[in-house]
C-alpha cells in the first residue's frame, strides 16, 4: 500500500503521473501510458478509464488494462447506478473492499474476478468529465494515500482529455473555415477582387466569413457575413448560411428574395443565431449594384476619381431576428473605374471608442489606394491591431477601365464562351458601339472562340486569345489558337465562316505551322 512506502518513492509515483513527457503523446497514447503507470505505482491487476457521452448521462468505457473487454464491448453506465456511475455523480473517490457484497452494475468486473475497487471522478474546471477506477484481483484495503494519488493521476487524465477535445473542435473549426471561406477568389475577367480573413487572437475559427461567385448574365455576387459567436457552432452556421444563399442566388431569386429564403431557412434549422449580411450583386454590364442590408455595417464604394462614400443603411434586422422580416434591395450606380469594400464590424469597431470613428479612418485609408490588392493590404495594415478582439472578415471588388486595346486568354472551353461575350459587350459599349453592332460583332467573335475550341484542339488543357482593337472607329478583333481547324462534319456544320463574314466588313483566316488566327474588322457607324 502507498501508505507505507517512504516519502522519496512518493514524490517519484507523483512524478510519473505528472511527467511533461506524457503531454507529447497522442490523446489515445496518453491513457494506455497513465493506467500502465498507475496500476505499476498502486500495484494493482486493472484500471479503467470511462468518459461522459454528450448529454452527461451515459459513462462509456474509453481506456482499459486487464479489463479490455470493457472497450471492446462498449460498456455504458448510466450516472448515478454501479460503482463507475455513483462516482460520477457524486463527485468523490469511492473504494469497495469486497465487489461480492457490493452493488457492481457492469458484469466484466466479476467476470474477471477482481475483489476490490478504487475509483474516482475525473473533473476539469469542476465540471465532471468521467470517471478513472482500478482493481485488484485479491482482497485489498486501499488507504487515503491511494486515493490521492489515483485522483492526481485522474486530474492529469482528465486535463489530457479536455485539450485533445479542444484540439477536435479547434481541427474540425478549420475543417468547416476551409470550406467556408474560398481558397482562390474566382478569376472574372474585367473584374478585380481581393479579401482577407484575419480570426480573433486566441480564437480559431469565429462567424465571420466572405463569398464572391457569378451570376447568369456577367453578374457577380460579394457577400459578407457576421453569425454571432465563434467555435464549431458559428461555423456550422457559416457553413448552413454560405450554401443556402450560393444556392437561392442560383435559382436567380430577386437580391431581397434570396436573403428571405435564407432567413426563413435559418429559423427551420434551428436553433437561431443572429447573423449579419451584405449581400451584394454587381452587374458590370450595367455599371450598377443591387444592395440588401440584414444588419450590416455599410459597404464603402470609391469613385474612379478617389473619393469615399459609404452607401445608405437600409435599417433592416439581421437574419434569425424574425421569422417575418422583409427584406427591400437598393440599386446605386457603379460605374466603370469605381471599388467597393465590404466588411465585417470587427474592423472598424473597437472597445471605448465610437464606431463613427473606426468608419471615418475607414474611408480616408481607402481613398489613398487603387489597386484592390494594395488597398486590402493597406486596410489590414492600419486598420488592424496586433491583437483583435474579433474576427475580421474584407472583400474588395474594382471595376477597372477597358483599354483601347483588350488582350485576354481563356481556356479553350464551351463554358468561357459567355464570360468572353459579356467581356466583349461591355468594351465595345464603352467605344461607343451601338447594340446592333454590339450584338454583330459579338457574335461574330463568338463564332471565331467557338471554332478554336471545337475544331483546334484535341483532348487536354489547351488555351485561346483574344485581342480586340479600337482605332479611329474601327474594331479589329483577332481571335489566335494552337491548333488546326478540321473539316466540318456532319449536317448543318460549317456555318461559322459564312456568319463572321455576314457581321463582318473583312474576314481574314490564316492557317499557320503553330495555330490559326481569325481576324475580325468593322467601322462602327458613328466614325463613317
Amino acid at each position: 500500500m502507498l501508505g507505507a512506502v517512504p516519502d522519496s518513492r512518493v514524490l517519484d509515483s507523483l512524478q510519473r503521473v505528472t511527467d511533461a513527457a506524457l503531454a507529447h503523446l497522442s490523446q489515445e497514447d496518453l491513457l494506455a501510458e497513465l493506467l500502465r503507470r498507475i496500476t505499476e505505482i498502486l500495484g494493482t491487476d486493472t484500471a479503467a478509464i470511462l468518459l461522459l457521452e454528450p448529454g452527461g448521462t451515459i459513462l462509456r468505457a474509453r481506456a482499459a488494462m486487464g479489463i479490455e473487454e470493457e472497450v471492446r464491448r462498449g460498456v455504458r453506465i448510466p450516472v448515478g447506478r454501479g460503482f463507475a456511475g455513483r462516482i460520477a455523480a457524486e463527485r468523490r473517490a469511492i473504494t469497495i473492499d469486497d465487489v461480492d457484497h457490493a452493488d457492481i452494475l457492469n458484469p466484466i468486473l466479476r467476470e474477471k474476478g477482481i475483489r476490490s475497487l478504487l475509483g474516482v471522478p475525473m473533473m476539469v474546471e469542476g465540471r465532471v468529465l468521467g470517471v478513472l477506477h482500478v482493481g485488484s484481483l485479491t482482497r485489498r484495503i486501499f488507504t487515503p494515500d491511494d486515493g490521492d494519488l489515483l485522483q492526481l493521476a485522474a486530474d492529469r487524465a482528465a486535463l489530457a482529455i479536455e485539450r485533445a477535445h479542444l484540439d477536435d473542435q479547434r481541427r474540425l473549426a478549420e475543417a468547416l473555415q476551409r470550406r467556408l471561406l474560398p481558397e482562390d477568389l474566382p478569376v472574372i475577367a474585367g473584374l478585380e477582387l481581393a479579401s482577407a480573413y484575419l480570426p480573433a487572437s486566441g480564437e480559431s475559427l469565429g462567424g465571420d466569413w466572405y463569398d464572391a461567385f457569378e451570376l447568369g448574365g456577367g453578374r457577380i455576387v460579394l457577400a459578407v457575413g457576421d453569425v454571432v459567436g465563434h467555435g464549431p457552432a458559428a461555423a456550422a452556421v457559416m457553413a448552413q448560411l454560405r450554401a443556402a444563399l450560393r444556392a437561392y442566388a442560383v435559382e436567380d431569386h430577386p437580391p431581397a428574395g434570396v436573403v428571405e429564403r435564407v432567413n426563413t431557412l435559418m429559423w427551420q434549422l434551428g436553433p437561431t443565431a443572429m447573423t449579419t449580411l451584405a449581400y451584394l450583386v454587381l452587374d458590370p454590364t450595367q455599371e450598377t449594384l443591387e444592395l440588401v442590408n440584414a444588419g450590416h455595417p455599410p459597404p464603402l464604394v470609391v469613385s474612379p476619381a478617389g473619393v469615399a462614400d459609404y452607401l445608405p443603411l437600409q435599417g433592416t434586422m439581421a437574419l434569425g431576428a424574425s421569422t417575418v422580416a422583409r427584406y427591400h434591395s437598393e440599386t446605386y450606380p457603379f460605374v466603370t473605374g469605381s471599388t467597393v469594400v465590404l466588411y465585417t464590424d470587427g474592423l472598424v469597431e473597437r472597445r471605448g471608442a465610437s464606431i463613427d470613428d473606426g468608419l471615418e479612418r475607414l474611408r480616408v485609408i481607402v481613398e489613398a489606394t487603387a489597386d484592390v490588392d494594395s488597398l486590402v493590404s493597406t486596410i489590414i495594415s492600419r486598420m488592424v491591431p496586433e491583437k483583435t478582439a474579433d474576427d475580421i472578415a474584407v472583400i474588395a471588388a474594382r471595376l477597372p477601365p477597358l483599354p483601347d486595346e483588350l488582350v485576354s486568354q481563356w481556356p479553350a472551353d464551351r463554358d468561357v464562351l459567355a464570360s468572353v461575350r459579356r467581356l466583349l459587350r461591355r468594351w465595345l459599349r464603352t467605344r461607343g458601339a451601338s447594340e446592333e453592332e454590339t450584338y454583330d460583332i459579338t457574335v461574330a467573335c463568338q463564332e471565331a472562340c467557338a471554332n478554336a475550341v471545337e475544331h483546334a484542339y484535341g483532348p487536354g488543357g489547351r488555351s485561346f486569345d483574344v485581342e480586340a482593337v479600337h482605332r479611329e472607329g474601327r474594331i479589329r478583333l483577332t481571335v489566335r489558337d494552337g491548333g488546326h481547324w478540321r473539316a466540318p462534319r456532319g449536317t448543318n456544320r460549317g456555318r461559322g465562316l459564312p456568319l463572321m463574314r455576314a457581321l463582318m466588313e473583312t474576314v481574314d483566316v490564316q492557317h499557320g505551322e503553330h495555330g490559326t488566327v481569325v481576324v475580325l474588322e468593322r467601322t462602327l457607324a458613328r466614325a463613317s
